[in-house]
């Protein structure tokens, strides 16, 4: 059968304070576990969140141990200590690194067998998930709204993709995202834009998912720059907020491409952040994509504010990359990506690892592992 053009069974709450409904999603007397990073222990949106939990008199503990691009260790770390305390719901905060092990980690509470059985060979889930309820902090993942958990394995980013993954509901608050650090506000919003970007062009793209997509690149446009100057613009946070939520329907719609499948090794062997890799590949993936995409390229330059009035068509394409790269200089995001650029890396081992990727079989134009290679070897 055909996969569904709309697949959406995950309650979506938006605005300021929309948090204060988690409460009445939680049943009486349930326990808790909330699933969070280091780097929010102890701050004001972990608080915000536990205040809710502690006003209603649920009782809850806090799993803080998750690392960056989570791997399987790290999410039968959670299992176990989800087990331990015999939770029945999993509140998750933070970024994709928590929510993806939150997602991954309520399915496993519930499931046997080894990770990965799920993850490389496609085993369904025979039982329910524990409940789980998405509050992010970052506006950048989606991953409050998609149903698939991307777990570091084999030196890859791989997906576990099942309709059980997706959160029972998710909460998109913009309070919660005040706190983030202009770099991080940077890095999580050029995630939300590879997103929007490659599900646009991607070969699942639909009418429906192209809607997503075109809002969400002008959300970004207008109010990530407005985000990174000032983190306390609540109307730039809140409208990042939507744009991360609608990229991120967009692409479980619609698929992603080689921009992501070219951040898999960087991420798994350079140990760089998700949304860094993202931001750096980002206009070498454009740009090998233009001669598949040239309209829809023109489009996204319109959206993100530039001009193409008399362009011919390869041109007005070439000026969403050039609006790309602008916006990167504009976060000064470019001494970062430097840094990453002179590292020393195996070009055929990255080349092959891409081309591996199955996003890579949604991408517009072609890419074997000889044409990934070449990429990088543009950028290192």
């Amino acid at each position: 059968m055909k996969k569904a053009i709309l697949n959406l069974p995950t309650a979506l709450y938006t605005g300021r304070g929309c948090r204060s409904g988690l409460a009445e999603c939680i049943p009486q007397g349930a326990k808790v576990a909330l699933v969070t990073d280091k780097g929010l222990v102890g701050a004001p949106p972990l608080d915000l969140v536990t205040t809710i939990l502690d006003e209603a008199d649920i009782s809850w503990k806090l799993i803080s141990d998750i690392d960056p691009n989570p791997d399987e260790e790290t999410v039968l770390r959670v299992v176990k200590a989800v087990k331990a305390m015999k939770a029945d719901v999993i509140v998750a905060i933070g970024g994709g690194s928590p929510l993806d092990t939150a997602k991954a980690a309520a399915c496993m509470a519930r499931n046997d067998g080894p990770l990965s059985d799920y993850q490389w060979e496609g085993k369904p889930f025979a039982n329910a998930p524990l409940p789980l309820y998405a509050l992010p902090t970052t506006a950048g993942t989606g991953s409050e709204v998609t149903g698939v958990a991307v777990i570091t394995s084999r030196n890859m980013k791989k997906g576990i993709n099942a309709r059980e993954i997706f959160p029972k509901a998710a909460f998109v608050d913009p309070e919660l995202m005040l706190g983030l650090p202009p770099y991080l506000t940077a890095i999580t919003g050029m995630d939300a834009l590879t997103h929007a970007i490659e599900a646009y062009v991607g070969l699942g793209a639909n009418p429906f998912s192209d809607a997503l997509c075109e809002k969400a690149i002008e959300l970004i446009a207008d109010h990530l720059p407005r985000a990174f100057s000032y983190g306390g613009d609540i109307e730039a946070r809140e409208a990042m907020g939507t744009a991360s939520s609608l990229a991120g329907l967009a692409m479980d719609q619609a698929g992603l491409g080689i921009v992501h499948s070219l951040s898999s090794p960087v991420c798994a062997y350079l140990h760089v952040s998700h949304g860094l890799a993202n931001a750096m590949l980002l206009p070498h993936g454009m740009r090998y994509n233009l001669p598949a995409r040239h309209e829809k390229f023109a489009v996204v330059a319109e959206l993100m504010g530039y001009d193409t009035t008399g362009m011919s068509p390869r041109d007005a394409a070439e000026a969403a990359v050039v609006a790309v790269e602008d916006l990167l200089e504009e976060l000064e995001l470019g001494s970062a990506i430097e840094e990453v650029v002179h590292n020393a890396v195996d070009f055929e081992e990255f080349g092959n690892n891409a081309s591996k990727m199955f996003l890579i079989r949604n991408n517009p134009r072609g890419a074997d592992s000889k044409a990934c290679r070449s990429i990088f070897e543009s950028i290192f």
